[in-house]
């Protein structure tokens, strides 16, 4: 009978811990630049992508800006290919290594970052 309430015991344990634990973690996220989402940056773990989308047909382009673990960077990611556009970034990251990105509107022809139009900053992982 001591085993049996031990057995039950623990699978009571096993249950609660799982239950309790919630989903698996997903590593994907997105940023839209401030005043209405014209720009918009998305990372999708799998396959380590980081999507570049212009939503708005304002004549600037959509940048992501990011930095890798180690604190390499800043990188840029440009699409200025013009409303309804994206641009597909793949980057090659080692499982749980960290991007750190967010996203601004442009110049593309001057290679300039409009800094008051960047969303917050997030950190992800592959």
């Amino acid at each position: 009978m001591g085993r049996l309430r031990r057995g039950a015991l623990a699978a009571t344990l096993i249950m609660f811990t799982v239950l309790l634990s919630g989903p698996p973690a997903v590593a994907d996220s997105s940023r839209c630049t401030l005043s209405g989402c014209a720009g918009q940056a998305r990372w999708v773990s799998y396959g380590e992508h980081l999507h570049v989308d212009d939503r708005l047909a304002d004549g600037h382009s959509a940048v992501a800006v990011y930095w890798l673990e180690g604190g390499t960077g800043p990188f840029h990611v440009w699409n200025p290919n013009g409303n309804g556009s994206s641009v597909d970034h793949n980057l090659e990251l080692g499982e749980g290594t960290w991007i750190y990105y967010y996203v601004c509107l442009g110049e593309y022809g001057l290679r300039m970052v409009l800094t008051s139009t960047c969303s917050s900053g997030v950190t992800d992982y592959a």
